[in-house]
């Protein structure tokens, strides 16, 4: 399995565009990442009332991917 393919499979896209996303966010006015994940695991619990459940946990994956970027600029690391 290449990286492009598990990252479909965990994220439902690849990792630049989760980037692209944060980096969109957190243009003024936008809300910033927190906006961010709160919209994604809204998405989630949509999916979830669908009875999509591998859809929500890819939303899931890729709301805990943006709060470990979160974490990273807090500490310095990004």
């Amino acid at each position: 399995m290449t990286i492009n393919e598990r990252e479909m499979q965990m994220y439902n896209c690849e990792l630049w565009e989760l980037d692209e996303a944060i980096a969109d966010f957190n243009q003024p006015y936008m809300g910033g990442s927190t906006m961010l994940v709160m919209s994604i695991l809204s998405d989630a619990q949509e999916l979830i009332a669908m009875d999509a459940g591998d859809r929500a946990r890819q939303n899931i994956n890729q709301a805990k991917y943006v709060i470990s970027k979160m974490r990273d600029l807090d500490n310095g690391q990004a």
